[in-house]
């Protein structure tokens, strides 16, 4: 904690904890720890544990389950872990001080709840259709879930084939992203990469870099742009896209963690694989592992995916001593872990039955390579014991003269 390294200090409270479950002490610090990486649910279960484990619950553990809660968005809970920590210590500072953030918080949610109502009158007010552009966007995405793909498309396309202008374009956004969600639904990639590319300039025209969300939602658009390409076969017109995503997910920075910039990388990898860049994919494949140390520690499930993936791209390089270590390293993480920790921390995994197929298929390469290994091995011990032999059937003198001119003459076809 001291030095900053928080995904370590979260993996080191851990094992406390598994060894003295009832002290709050390590579950505040690992509280504090997790919210120092912006891992506020993690934060939030910590700090909840905390307070009723606390006898009684020291200031702090008040202080980071509400401020937790806050920064989840959960207003009301947060208030209410505030009053209890104000009702037990009702002159500390931090306390009222975090009491004013929630005030602020309430008011700002309270004015943008004003004006989305006031944006709804209007749009109703002001569309052509008497049900309103939203409400159409709402409908579709019903239809949806209901699995009616060619009417939720059918109904899309009425809002996305007009021009918007003024606060209608948000909700023709909406449309954009909902209808290329709908094409990558059914596999139309041709069609979902196209409404998302008509997603990206809607958006690079209307938001504002300077706006986290927005920008968040900008590298969204461009991801599944990248991915709709990519299954679209369309690999080059991938890569762009995934970078672009990567540098509106990070503005720029290669520092920052998050786990959109971890998806976007390993997206941006299979592409290179793809074109056959092993190394290029494998570089991509490191720097998500690092971006999942940082958020997650050393021994998250999640890890296990980028090194079988680098595995991979070791062996399409022919390094099979390599690819043999990091399949290794993908299987002891996961043989540490069960199925329901495995799945909690790589929600990529559907359900338990594709973790047991993908821990399998891992298994599967990874004996087909050590088996590999020791044919290569057999072969050279085969082909040394020949020349042995050969050797051994040579006149004494006469090889030996043979082999000094030989070396004499070309020492590099003798060190061969």
């Amino acid at each position: 904690m001291g030095k900053k390294k928080y995904p370590k200090a979260i993996k080191y409270y851990s094992k406390a904890i598994k060894i003295d479950p009832e002290n709050p002490t390590y579950r505040l610090n690992r509280a504090i720890a997790n919210s120092a990486l912006e891992l506020w649910k993690d934060a939030e279960a910590d700090a909840s544990c905390a307070v009723e484990l606390g006898d009684p619950p020291s200031v702090k553990s008040h202080y980071w389950l509400a401020k937790s809660r806050l920064r989840r968005g959960h207003i009301g809970e947060a208030k209410s872990a505030l009053d209890d920590g104000l009702s037990a210590y009702p002159g500390e500072s931090a306390l009222a001080q975090l009491a004013k953030d929630i005030e602020k918080s309430q008011l700002e949610r309270e004015q943008r709840a004003q004006r989305k109502l006031e944006e709804n009158r209007k749009q109703a007010s002001t569309s052509n259709r008497p049900d309103g552009t939203r409400t159409v966007v709402d409908q579709a995405r019903a239809l949806l879930a209901e699995g009616k793909v060619e009417e939720a498309v059918a109904r899309l396309r009425e809002i996305t084939e007009t021009q918007a202008t003024g606060d209608a374009v948000r909700d023709q956004i909406s449309a954009w992203s909902l209808l290329g969600k709908a094409h990558m639904q059914v596999k139309n990639w041709a069609d979902a990469a196209e409404a998302f590319g008509k997603l990206v300039e809607l958006e690079e025209a209307t938001f504002s870099k300077n706006n986290k969300e927005e920008r968040e939602a900008l590298s969204n658009a461009y991801n599944n742009r990248g991915i709709a390409f990519k299954n679209a076969g369309q690999m080059q017109q991938a890569v762009q896209s995934l970078n672009s995503a990567y540098m509106q997910a990070t503005n720029g920075d290669d520092k920052v963690a998050t786990p959109q910039a971890a998806q976007i990388l390993q997206n941006l990898a299979q592409c290179l694989r793809a074109q056959k860049r092993p190394i290029d994919a494998q570089r991509m494949y490191e720097r998500a592992l690092e971006v999942g140390h940082r958020l997650y520690g050393d021994d998250h499930a999640s890890h296990a995916l980028n090194h079988l993936c680098i595995a991979r791209c070791l062996r399409d390089q022919g390094l099979i001593p390599d690819a043999i270590k990091q399949y290794v390293k993908a299987i002891q993480i996961w043989s540490e872990k069960d199925d329901k920790e495995c799945l909690r921390e790589m929600p990529e995994v559907p359900n338990a039955a594709r973790l047991a197929e993908i821990r399998e298929q891992c298994k599967i390469e990874l004996a087909q390579l050590v088996t590999l290994m020791e044919q290569a091995k057999r072969m050279a011990t085969s082909q040394s014991e020949d020349a042995t032999t050969d050797g051994a059937r040579a006149e004494g003198p006469a090889a030996q003269d043979v082999t000094e001119a030989e070396v004499g003459s070309n020492p590099e076809a003798a060190a061969k």
